[in-house]
């Protein structure tokens, strides 16, 4: 298939009828009054389709404030520091480079040419931070001149802004360092409130012992972060605002392709997943679409998007839809199988044994009687009979560890005739019977034992035992029993 070829299916999928959505809704639910689904699919049909060049456009856009909040993120030396930490794990083999620097997988050159750049960069970084924290030092101690602090400052700020181009020279993926917006504005926070805490304990002149814990935490944070209050207040205002232009042009690239995600999940229904949850997933395969996008390459965004929304619901499928979950490498081996297996029935007119269906996909007979086993869906106990609530499917099955009827009634005539039959012996005979044999409490006594219980000697009671057997032995007594025998 072409990329022209790609590209029209794609536009096919993502042009639904606002009219081909709704009918999706009502097939999902036959009471739609309060469906989130076709909620959702109305809501979704207001959005307006986007054109190439709004795409384009709003590609442009991720692109600059994408860079922007990089940059305003990366120059904090906490962050720089994160980075570095992370860049020196994939350096040493500890991190999958692919998976943590922005690279194209077939772009063999530019891989090559970051991993060249990794111990230069890496070093130069370390320098840089080292002499920012002297120079903080400077900044931040009040026996230095003003000129002497104002000029540690931006030494600091021209570091800073080196060391960002260095970082951004190894691709550090945005997902690894997007996270730390959310801890500086933790400290920002945290700084404020000890800040008023320390104000108010000195105007209500409180001792130095009892502000000193929070003395230490707040200069902490400021040398981590290596900021003053204020400029680490005003770095997390920056950082929110690029932050949230930055997810509002995601955003609007993604709304514009919802249709595309419908269309897709409409073809995985039935297969364990309710639609909404298809939907989400495909949400989801579009959102990271929209990350990875290169508007560059010539491609429409739903092009390349379908790829992604469609291995998202596939392996969310896969891994979600059974109530065991099955590996995806087998998933495939499995779907393998059972199209042989339907191939087979329809050519030989009856069911293929394994060895036929083994031979004919490829696989070793265990193999396929695994895969096959595995293939089956279990059904939960609980679930309803019917649409009546009131009997459930563990009704129904058979309990093999409850007693079979017939064999309890046996054994309770069985109780009887023995009892019948110990009754014509005489009473202490009777009792070691009992005893001997467990007929009492279930439990079969020594000679020792009984003889202790009737102060008598073990070899008595071994006497009467063998005289009682005798007599049970006799045909009057035993014709009550030979009809238990097995």
């Amino acid at each position: 298939m072409d990329g022209s070829d790609a590209n029209s299916d794609a536009e096919a999928e993502l042009d639904p009828k606002s009219e081909d959505l709704l009918a999706v809704a009502e097939e999902e639910s036959e009471s739609w009054s309060d469906d989130p689904v076709r909620m959702y699919l109305t809501q979704m049909g207001e959005i307006p389709l986007l054109t190439r060049q709004e795409e384009i456009s709003l590609a442009k856009r991720i692109e600059l404030t994408r860079a922007r909040f990089r940059h305003c993120l990366l120059e904090c030396d906490y962050v720089i520091q994160i980075a570095v930490k992370v860049l020196k794990r994939v350096h040493q083999g500890e991190l999958p480079f692919d998976r943590t620097v922005q690279v194209s997988v077939t772009d063999r050159l530019e891989k090559d040419q970051i991993l060249g750049r990794f111990p230069h960069n890496l070093r130069t970084i370390e320098i840089l931070l080292a002499q920012n924290r002297e120079d903080y030092s400077i900044a931040t101690s009040k026996s230095h001149r003003i000129g002497e602090r104002r000029a540690a400052w931006r030494r600091l700020g021209r570091r800073r802004r080196r060391a960002v181009k260095l970082v951004e020279e190894l691709g550090l993926r945005t997902q690894r360092i997007e996270p730390m917006i959310r801890t500086l504005d933790d400290f920002s926070r945290r700084v404020d409130a000890l800040k008023a805490q320390i104000d108010a304990h000195k105007k209500a002149r409180g001792p130095l012992s009892e502000r000193k814990a929070w003395i230490v935490e707040y200069r902490n944070i400021l040398r981590a972060t290596q900021e003053s209050p204020t400029s680490l207040r005003n770095r997390v205002r920056n950082l929110k605002a690029v932050y949230s232009l930055y997810q509002q042009a995601k955003r609007g690239l993604s709304e514009g392709n919802l249709r595309l995600v419908v269309s897709i999940a409409k073809k995985y229904r039935n297969r364990g997943l309710s639609f909404l949850d298809l939907i989400q997933e495909g949400n989801a395969g579009l959102m990271r679409a929209v990350d990875k996008f290169e508007y560059r390459r010539g491609f429409k965004f739903c092009t390349y998007a379908t790829w992604w929304i469609r291995q998202a619901i596939t392996r969310a499928v896969a891994d979600q839809s059974r109530t065991i979950r099955i590996p995806v490498h087998m998933v495939e081996t499995m779907s393998r199988v059972r199209n042989v297996s339907r191939q087979l029935l329809q050519e030989l007119g009856r069911e293929p044994t394994i060895e036929e269906t083994a031979k004919r996909a490829g696989t070793a007979v265990d193999e396929a009687r695994r895969v096959l086993a595995m293939s089956r869906y279990p059904i939960s106990l609980d679930r309803p009979v019917g649409n009546s609530e009131d009997s459930h499917f563990g009704d129904l099955l058979p309990d093999s560890g409850a007693e079979n009827p017939a064999i309890g009634a046996a054994q309770e005539m069985l109780r009887g005739r023995i009892a019948k039959v110990l009754k014509t012996l005489s009473y202490r005979e009777r009792e070691i019977i009992k005893l001997r044999y467990g007929l009492g409490d279930g439990y079969s006594y020594t000679l020792e034992e009984v003889g202790h219980i009737f102060k008598v000697t073990r070899e008595r009671i071994r006497q009467i035992e063998a005289k009682a057997v005798r007599k049970l032995q006799q045909p009057s007594r035993s014709q009550e029993l030979v009809g238990f025998l097995d």
